[in-house]
């Protein structure tokens, strides 16, 4: 019978995760695997704060821009970009099936006049990652992008993506 449960739980887990004889592994892989809870309004105040006080990207300063604002369709985006990237081990904003921004985008029905990505890995929180983008002069140029009206975020593991978007 264990057999069977951990042949059940292993084929669930589309294979995340070797059964053992320890449930707290395999709630713990599970849990990595889906999308992970992101506290959006974080995301969204750190980026505003940034918007609100400009900044400077590598060697171009940005003047302060307009708050931006959530968006549950770049959202989607974003967590089925982090999701594809966790599950077939790429980083990139292109997977290897050819979907870009573009298809994404319209997958999720955001019918958009212009849009950005950032994609990271490795970081565990909402600051660290924000942190990490506003380093990098392409990212942090996204962040600061004053066409850029909304904004997404998706987390699967630690592979995170952010959306910009306006829509037409």
């Amino acid at each position: 019978m264990r057999k069977l449960l951990c042949v059940g739980l292993a084929t669930i887990l589309l294979g995340l995760s070797a059964c053992s004889g320890n449930e707290d592994e395999v709630i713990e892989e599970e849990i990595i695997s889906n999308p992970l809870k992101i506290d959006s309004q974080v995301l969204l105040n750190l980026v505003n704060d940034v918007r609100a006080s400009g900044t400077t990207c590598g060697d171009t300063y940005y003047p302060p821009v307009d708050a931006i604002s959530w968006n549950a369709k770049l959202e989607e985006a974003a967590t089925n970009h982090s999701s594809d990237m966790y599950e077939n081990d790429f980083f990139s904003h292109e997977s290897p099936q050819g979907t870009t921004l573009t298809t994404r985008l319209q997958k999720v029905e955001y019918n958009y006049s212009t849009a950005g990505e950032n994609i990271a890995y490795g970081y565990t929180s909402e600051q660290q990652v924000i942190e990490a983008w506003l380093k990098s002069q392409g990212h942090c140029a996204n962040i600061m992008n004053g066409s850029f009206k909304e904004m997404g975020v998706g987390r699967v593991g630690n592979y995170w993506t952010q959306n910009f978007g306006t829509q037409r």
